[in-house]
C-alpha cells in the first residue's frame, strides 16, 4: 500500500499533536486520495439496532472526520441515515456466504482498508467453532490475495444475550488471535468481544452506545498500525453516565439512562468490599408498614374512634437495579 492512500501528515504538527494528545484536526497533503474504508460483514455492520441502522460506521466517520482524515466507505449496500452510507454489510449471513461474494466485491472497489467482523450467524447456527474459525481463516487468506496491498482488520465477534450460545461464542472468538497472528504484517486483530452484556440491544445486535464501542475499536486500531499521530477522539469505555436502548419484544424497546456506580458487592469478615457497577434508577411497587394514628369515623350518623394501628400500603418509588 502506498503512503500516499493513507494520507501524509506535516511532520511537526502531527508531532505536537501525537505528543499532547489534543485532538485538533490534521489536515492530509495536497492530492492524496481518500482512504477507502469496506466494512464486511453481516447485520452488525449494517447497523441492526441502531437508530437508522447507522450502526458503528457513522461514529467511526466522526472520529475520521475528526481527526482530519479523508474516507470513502465502499460497498455494494447502502444504509444509514448519515454519513457515507456505502458498506459490504448482509444480514443473515454466514461467513461462507460472505467468502461467496467477496471476490467480486473487491475486485470492484479495491478497499485500502477492510473491517470484518463476521461468524455471529455461523455460531447462532450451531456451527462448531473450530470449523468457523477454519472459514474466517479461509476468507481471510481470500482477501489477501484479491487486495494484497489493504490492511485488514479482523475482530473478535461481539457477544451474545443468548445464555446457550455463550460458550460457543467465547470458544470462537479465543481461536481468532492465532488466525490473525499467522496471516502476516497486515492483518490485525480488533477485539470487539468486549461490546457485551447491557451493550447488546437484542439478541445479537449492539444498541448505539455499544456501536459506539465499536467505532472506537475499529478507529484505535487503524490508528496504532496505520497513523500514531492520529489524535484521540473520546473513549466511551470511560463514560460514567449512557443512554441505553434494549429491546423487549419484537415492537417494544426499553430506553433508559444507566450511570457507572459504586455499590456494596459483599461483607466479609466486618470488611465492606465495593466496586463499580452499571445501575439504572426503575419505578417499583412495595409492600410496607404504615403507622395510622388514632381518629374518629363517622359511620351512619355515628362518630366512631378508631385506634391507632399499623396497616400494610402500596407505595410506588424507584430503586438502583442491575438489570
Amino acid at each position: 500500500m502506498t503512503r500516499s492512500r493513507f494520507g501524509t501528515f506535516a511532520a511537526s504538527l502531527a508531532g505536537l499533536l501525537f505528543c499532547t494528545g489534543l485532538a485538533t484536526p490534521v489536515a492530509a497533503a495536497p492530492g492524496d486520495a481518500p482512504l477507502r474504508i469496506m466494512p464486511l460483514g453481516d447485520s452488525i455492520t449494517v447497523g441492526v439496532g441502531s437508530p437508522g441502522r447507522n450502526g458503528w460506521r457513522a461514529d467511526l466517520q466522526r472520529r475520521l472526520r475528526a481527526a482530519g482524515v479523508s474516507a470513502d466507505f465502499v460497498g455494494s449496500e447502502s444504509q444509514g441515515t448519515s454519513g457515507d452510507l456505502d458498506h459490504e454489510g448482509h444480514g443473515g449471513w454466514t461467513i461462507e456466504r460472505i467468502a461467496g461474494i467477496v471476490d467480486q466485491r473487491l475486485a470492484a472497489y479495491e478497499p485500502d482498508v477492510v473491517l470484518l467482523h463476521a461468524g455471529t450467524n455461523n455460531i447462532t447456527r450451531s456451527d462448531d467453532p473450530a470449523a468457523a474459525a477454519g472459514k474466517l481463516s479461509a476468507l481471510i487468506d481470500r482477501i489477501q490475495a484479491r487486495v494484497p496491498q489493504a490492511e485488514i482488520y479482523v475482530a473478535k465477534i461481539v457477544g451474545t444475550a443468548v445464555a446457550s450460545e455463550v460458550p460457543a461464542n467465547r470458544a470462537y472468538n479465543a481461536l481468532i488471535p492465532a488466525i490473525v497472528q499467522e496471516k502476516g504484517p497486515r492483518v490485525h486483530l480488533v477485539d470487539q468481544s468486549t461490546v457485551a452484556g447491557l451493550d447488546i440491544y437484542d439478541a445479537h445486535h449492539p444498541n448505539e452506545f455499544g456501536y459506539r464501542k465499536m467505532a472506537w475499536g475499529w478507529y484505535e486500531a487503524m490508528r496504532g498500525t496505520l497513523h500514531p499521530e492520529w489524535p484521540g477522539t473520546g473513549n466511551p469505555y470511560k463514560a460514567r453516565q449512557a443512554y441505553l436502548c434494549h429491546a423487549k419484544s419484537r415492537t417494544e424497546r426499553d430506553c433508559r439512562t444507566w450511570h457507572l456506580r459504586r455499590v456494596i458487592v459483599s461483607r466479609e469478615e466486618g470488611r465492606t468490599v465495593t466496586a463499580e457497577r452499571w445501575q439504572t434508577a426503575r419505578p417499583v411497587t412495595e409492600r410496607v408498614r404504615v403507622w395510622v394514628p388514632g381518629h374518629y369515623v363517622q359511620r351512619r350518623k355515628v362518630r366512631t374512634w378508631v385506634p391507632g394501628r399499623y396497616v400494610v400500603q402500596n407505595r410506588r418509588t424507584t430503586r438502583w437495579s442491575n438489570v
